[in-house]
């Protein structure tokens, strides 16, 4: 298995259709990855944590999950121990699935984020023929930002393909969300995918799981890997060919979601002293008799049709969707053109006073 990607969730309501971008996110990981011929190659964990009613159970996944999707499932008692004072501690919950995944590189992913075909053939032909000393696979930490799917979008829950064909279409369009922008490095953006080789997680030791609260469990990562690997800037190789489904209703509630709005503990931002292994030896729940279920199908899976209220919804989205990119188009043309005037008028008072 040359990769595995890991993701965690619960089988909730969490910021609305959660269970629908889920299902999303798996179902078009794995057959963009068919459409890359790396299914082969590819398995998908998911660590659920603390559900009642196993999402195993529940999920409606497309006849390839069967034997490359596997579940590790925390019970809610063990769950409710481990995660202390927090709602959810990813750092826990995903060292859970790195410990129990088989790939030779394991990256992790959010639980809606949808990976590209393009991804996955890149990073195959960089696996069997690394093209540059820069870059050693198998000794980086690897990092991609993730595009963004508008929420007026991905509140509709369209059925698997319009949702495929919409990304298809309106990808490159999609805004890269990425910390650059405001000053800071890479690897504090939100994460697209972040991967290593799994001999890396075993001597790291995964995630601080000290950090059970929300935000900075990344850039510790980073920090903490960089003192013995490669921090690679992963986008340069592969392009940003991951697609985050949108849960925030407004950028209001998106902006606020670091601030004091935001109704959870945050973990510290702390950049010094950092050890390169921070966990114990039975760091991921290794410790507890937590196996990994492959996925059992229960029905055939059916293509779902779009309502007519689905389908004037999308037509609505896209039109809005269409408005807003000729609007951005618009004024960074203006831009570019009064920029333009400017030097032009620049060089012809040089000129005339020179």
């Amino acid at each position: 298995m040359l990769l595995s990607l890991i993701l965690c969730s619960r089988n909730d309501s969490y910021m609305g259709n959660s269970r629908w971008r889920l299902e999303t996110s798996i179902n078009l990981a794995l057959l963009n990855a068919k459409k890359a011929n790396f299914l082969n190659d590819l398995e998908i964990v998911v660590s659920d944590w603390g559900s009642e009613i196993p999402l195993r159970d529940v999920l409606k996944l497309v006849p390839e999950a069967e034997g490359r999707v596997k579940f590790v499932h925390t019970t809610n008692d063990i769950a409710t121990i481990e995660q202390k004072d927090s709602k959810f501690p990813e750092v826990i919950a995903l060292n859970a699935a790195a410990r129990r995944a088989s790939g030779e590189y394991i990256g992790r992913i959010d639980n809606d984020t949808v990976v590209g075909k393009e991804f996955f053939r890149k990073f195959a032909k960089l696996h069997q023929n690394n093209p540059t000393d820069k870059l050693n696979l198998t000794d980086s930490f690897l990092f991609v930002e993730r595009r963004s799917v508008p929420y007026r979008i991905s509140r509709i829950s369209l059925p698997l393909s319009l949702i495929s064909a919409l990304i298809k279409f309106f990808k490159s369009f999609f805004k890269v969300e990425s910390a650059k922008e405001w000053g800071r490095e890479f690897w504090w953006s939100p994460v697209g995918i972040m991967m290593f080789h799994r001999d890396i997680w075993q001597s790291t030791q995964g995630y601080d799981e000290k950090l059970i609260y929300w935000g900075w469990m990344e850039g510790d990562l980073a920090l903490r890997l960089g003192q013995k690997h490669q921090v690679v800037e992963f986008s340069k190789y592969v392009g940003h060919d991951f697609y985050h489904l949108e849960h925030y209703s407004n950028l209001v509630e998106y902006k606020d979601r670091n601030g004091t709005a935001t109704a959870r503990k945050k973990n510290p931002v702390i950049m010094d002293n950092l050890n390169y292994k921070t966990n114990e030896p039975n760091w991921g729940l290794f410790d507890h008799d937590l196996r990994a279920h492959s996925y059992e199908p229960k029905d055939e899976f059916k293509v779902s049709g779009m309502s007519i209220l689905s389908g004037l919804k999308l037509l609505w989205g896209c039109g809005l969707l269409t408005f807003d990119f000729l609007t951005a188009f618009i004024s960074d043309s203006k831009n570019l053109l009064w920029s333009s005037f400017r030097i032009f008028i620049g060089k012809i008072r040089q000129k005339v006073l020179g």
